[in-house]
């Protein structure tokens, strides 16, 4: 696609900034950021557990034969990510599973009964030692058939039911059921589904199976330990969220600090996570602490208007409620993101209040810097830089 907008180059072509947008640019007096991707590096902990997740619930809890690293690549990952359904990293690792789930349920046709009910307990929901004896009954089926890793991998490319579909589906739809896209994709029945939401349950205000699993890979049994309060049930003995490193430099901080005083933060993590990153590094005093909202007071948010809302990025509901948090009404307030989900939700903020928001699109996550940098640019993303380092510069050509 082409844009429909006119760019500008700042610093050679490093950074981009929209030419009608520039007036707005200027006036620009709040800076907002997201954490994963533009505060710190998110390829080797949040993308690397996506994968490990995906390997470890069919490699060790399935035991299907074959190796690592194929089902799910950091490729997949940032095309997933593309779309803007799938910001929430265990909402794409469920779909990622429910996905190869749907393919092994599919092939076994009528020899996998199907739960007895869809509403399962909270007992059953937690019971993850029955759970997991449940797969290792599915896993001696699935090996008699002869499907293992190599098949799913294959089945990836399909032309009527590989990723590709899966991603079309979900373009730019944050709000579809994911088991029921897979199943219109896979030709899967009500029952399949039923089945697969019970071999693989799911709920991101819960404390099931793939939760479990991912956090426990992310933050290694102390820190899971120490967060949660609870006994690691896998015993991952190292996490990955020490792996992130601090993108923007202490000069960098300081610098746009004094453009714009403390900061605000909106990001899907949890609190006791976020948190202890912006510590880790030495963040925190650049941070308005009434403005920082994590996974739960933007669920909070979300949740008290509607129950079934979904309620991660693209919506814009509880961002606004930080605005009205953080801002005054003369406020122009710029929110520095990674992903298309990120512009996708101020777009919709957009439309909840008048307020003056623009969006600052960074590239530094994506493997695939210049189709995410088409994307911002066909969604008309006010200014588009490599990383958070090169943000000052930009305001400073910009003539702010």
């Amino acid at each position: 696609m082409t844009s429909n907008y006119s760019y500008r180059n700042l610093d050679n072509g490093i950074s981009l900034c929209r030419e009608d947008a520039l007036p707005l640019l200027l006036k620009a007096t709040k800076l907002v950021f997201d954490c994963d991707g533009v505060i710190v590096s998110d390829f080797d902990s949040y993308r690397e557990a996506i994968v490990r997740s995906v390997d470890y619930y069919f490699l060790k809890l399935l035991s299907l034969e074959g190796e690592e690293r194929h089902l799910v690549t950091k490729e997949d990952v940032q095309r997933m990510k593309d779309t803007g359904a799938f910001n929430n990293d265990w909402k794409l690792t469920y779909a990622m599973i429910a996905y190869y789930l749907g393919l092994i349920l599919r092939r076994l046709q009528g020899e996998v009964k199907a739960a007895e009910s869809g509403d399962m307990t909270e007992r059953s929901r937690t019971d993850l030692d029955s759970l997991l004896e449940r797969l290792r009954s599915l896993s001696d089926r699935t090996k008699r058939l002869g499907v293992d890793i190599a098949y799913l991998e294959g089945m990836k490319s399909n032309l009527t039911s590989g990723l590709n579909q899966l991603l079309e589906a979900f373009a730019q739809k944050a709000d579809l059921d994911i088991l029921k896209e897979i199943g219109k994709i896979l030709g899967l029945k009500a029952a399949t589904l039923e089945t697969m939401r019970s071999l693989c349950p799911f709920s991101i205000h819960g404390d099931d199976l793939l939760r479990r699993l991912f956090d426990e890979i992310y933050l290694g049994k102390v820190l899971y330990t120490k967060f949660t309060g609870k006994t690691p049930f896998f015993g991952f003995a190292e996490g990955l969220i020490d792996r992130e490193e601090r993108i923007p430099s202490m000069d960098t901080m300081e610098r746009l600090k004094f453009m714009f005083g403390l900061f605000a933060m909106y990001s899907e993590r949890p609190r006791n996570e976020g948190l202890y990153i912006l510590q880790k590094h030495d963040l925190l005093e650049y941070f308005d602490r009434r403005a920082t909202f994590f996974s739960e007071d933007i669920m909070r948010i979300c949740k008290s208007d509607n129950p079934s809302v979904i309620w991660g990025k693209p919506n814009a509901r509880a961002f606004v409620t930080l605005l009205d948090t953080f801002c005054e009404e003369s406020d122009v307030t710029a929110y520095v993101g990674d992903t298309v989900s990120d512009a996708l939700m101020i777009r919709n903020a957009r439309n909840l209040t008048p307020r003056n928001q623009l969006f600052v699109g960074t590239l530094s996550s994506s493997p695939r810097e210049k189709k995410l940098e088409n994307r911002y640019m066909e969604l008309g993303v006010e200014l588009i830089v490599k990383d958070a380092n090169l943000i000052p510069a930009a305001f400073d050509r910009i003539g702010k």
